[in-house]
């Protein structure tokens, strides 16, 4: 079932938990670079912070974090840039850098909750035949 009235145009916001405020907001403010902006609801634990293209990162303070996104992908302009930062502040890169099909680049990291920080390039960069079924699996044609 498709509803075309639907169309997801971007992602406005992801909610992360984290358990430190004094040791998660440097991470996302002073080395991602969100910047904190007032939050639109009356909940102290949750830190409104957002990008430059307006989409929002919302860290959750909890005392018991169990579960959360997976990860979440901040597009940066300058992924070499950014890798070789991220090194000389001596963030350790768990996966990657790697390359997809379509040319996107990638690496992850996490923050000081464990949280997976995925760091990319833009996507369909280049040409390839993976095509998808009605539900959602790939394959090269």
């Amino acid at each position: 079932m498709t509803l075309k009235e639907i169309k997801i145009t971007r992602i406005n916001h992801v909610g992360i938990p984290i358990t430190n405020r004094q040791k998660s907001l440097p991470f996302y403010r002073d080395i991602l670079g969100l910047r904190i902006i007032p939050s639109q609801v009356d909940s102290p634990n949750v830190i409104w912070t957002q990008l430059a293209d307006g989409a929002m990162v919302h860290p959750i303070e909890t005392d018991n974090p169990t579960g959360g996104a997976s990860h979440v992908a901040f597009q940066v302009e300058d992924f070499d840039k950014t890798l070789k930062k991220l090194e000389e502040l001596g963030i350790t890169i768990k996966e990657g850098p790697g390359e997809r099909f379509d040319g996107q680049r990638f690496l992850f990291i996490l923050d000081p909750d464990g949280n997976r920080i995925e760091i990319t390039t833009g996507n369909n960069l280049k040409k390839n035949n993976r095509t998808t079924d009605e539900w959602g699996y790939t394959s090269n044609d």
